[in-house]
């Protein structure tokens, strides 16, 4: 009996001197499962693939054993689009629904009005706000203003003035391959492109189109900001036309209805000029579809092409198809963030939203799904801090040296048929600094005009 106890209280000494070293087994992060939520407009045909993606996450997370042991649950709250609705969403999401962290839809004018709501939610029950694929630098510039009270809000994409490295491989291909000197611009008319249209002085950042005269000698002959649901382009096309421009750059994003705008182009004396989206559902092959076979020629960028951009990334595009969802950029990027997520709670090994903070700061991972690199910046350089960020933050006009030379893809993609889309140009592995569109995976050399597309189809 003497000697059962004995190494009974042997085992019991050996069990706690391993957990002391850290060798034993360890405690799950959290007693309660890790609540990760996004508010936005669930009808929303940008914001339901991105929610999709990461739910899809969230699953692969949780059949591989959770988060330190800890499962995850995605919750959603449906903001209709509606400013008024979507803070009243984030109060539920943080108080009702105790969301750790928690996205909001990738709208400027929606986060700027979350976010006064979630600074007073914070002190009762802190939390990690990140907003989901907006532009508008006035979300990040206030962390540095005043850190204590913004601490917690990051968000997952580039402000404005991260685009000024990436877009000119776009005025290039414009000049080098479509052969335009003359340009038209279309701008969605909210927040995310003023900047665009007027520059931002204090980085020297000049407005988008003397930076394509004076990058690739593009003179702008047409110029106009429109409504995200105009729904009727036609005289807009027609004054295009009679402006003798050679390329139409629209920058639009999930909000513009693209579709309506490609229909209208196909039909109009606009129709052999070449057009060019900036996002929206563009990005994905339903276009076609969406479009009845109208945006045959189109240009966009473009995420759903199969190529081995990382190990698995084609297998995550066969997932996502045989999930019926479609792939746009911020979809990839919300995907990614949940893995970010998960390497930050596990690198602090706690749900202490003080601890995780920090540690958010300056966070990677690399090849999840079909993205090389997400993470955020954790420079002190505004507005980069607490984002994504594709460039130098120090000179936004050169990119981010930590995705060069073989992390940085700007996929630009063009309907030449239905199933049929040809990368015209990507970053990857580019042989010029800063990269430009003569990637590997582009084929520059397939470009066709719209003109000869229709010709080929019949039309």
């Amino acid at each position: 009996m003497v000697r059962k106890v004995c190494f009974t209280l042997l085992a019991v000494l050996l069990m706690a001197a391993m957990v002391m070293i850290g060798c034993g087994p360890k405690a799950p992060v959290s007693t309660e499962p890790i609540v990760i939520g996004y508010v936005g407009q669930v009808s929303s045909p940008g914001v339901k693939p991105a929610m999709d993606a990461m739910q899809m996450a969230c699953d692969e997370i949780n059949a591989a054993g959770g988060v330190g042991g800890t499962q995850l649950k995605f919750v959603v709250e449906d903001s209709k689009g509606d400013t008024s609705l979507a803070v009243a969403a984030a109060t539920r999401m943080v108080l009702d629904d105790k969301a750790l962290i928690y996205f909001v839809e990738g709208r400027t004018e929606i986060c700027l009005a979350v976010t006064p709501k979630s600074v007073e939610l914070y002190k009762e029950r802190p939390h990690i706000l990140i907003y989901q694929g907006p532009m508008g630098r006035e979300l990040t510039t206030p962390v540095m203003d005043d850190y204590n009270t913004y601490k917690f809000c990051f968000r997952d994409y580039d402000p404005e003035d991260g685009h000024y490295s990436s877009i000119p491989a776009t005025f290039a291909f414009f000049k080098e391959v479509v052969g335009a000197t003359k340009i038209a611009w279309l701008w969605e008319d909210l927040a995310w492109t003023k900047l665009w249209r007027n520059g931002i002085p204090e980085k020297n950042l000049p407005k988008w189109t003397d930076y394509a005269k004076q990058t690739y000698g593009l003179e702008t002959v047409y110029d106009k900001p429109v409504r995200a649901k105009m729904g009727m382009y036609l005289p807009i096309l027609e004054g295009i036309a009679a402006s003798g421009a050679e390329v139409i750059f629209f920058c639009s994003s999930w909000f513009t209805d693209t579709d309506v705008f490609a229909k209208q182009w196909a039909e109009s004396s606009a129709k052999d000029i070449q057009v060019c989206f900036y996002g929206g559902t563009s990005q994905t092959y339903d276009f076609w579809d969406l479009t009845g076979g109208k945006c045959l020629g189109a240009l966009s960028p473009f995420y759903e092409k199969e190529i081995p951009a990382t190990p698995d990334t084609i297998a995550w595009l066969q997932k996502c198809h045989s999930k019926g969802i479609p792939v746009q950029n911020n979809v990839i990027v919300g995907y990614a963030d949940i893995y970010l997520i998960k390497k930050l709670i596990e690198k602090v090994g706690s749900t202490d939203v003080e601890a995780l903070i920090p540690a958010l700061e300056g966070l990677y991972v690399e090849n999840v799904g079909p993205v090389t690199l997400q993470g955020i910046c954790g420079d002190k350089v505004s507005p980069f801090f607490h984002s994504r960020f594709d460039c130098d933050p120090n000179n936004p006009l050169v990119p981010n040296p930590i995705f060069l030379p073989d992390k940085y893809i700007n996929p630009l993609g063009q309907f030449q048929g239905k199933d049929n889309v040809v990368l015209m140009g990507t970053g990857f592995k580019s042989e010029e600094n800063p990269p430009r569109y003569k990637g590997e995976f582009a084929e520059p050399e397939k470009y066709k005009t719209p003109a000869q597309l229709r010709q080929e189809a019949g039309q």
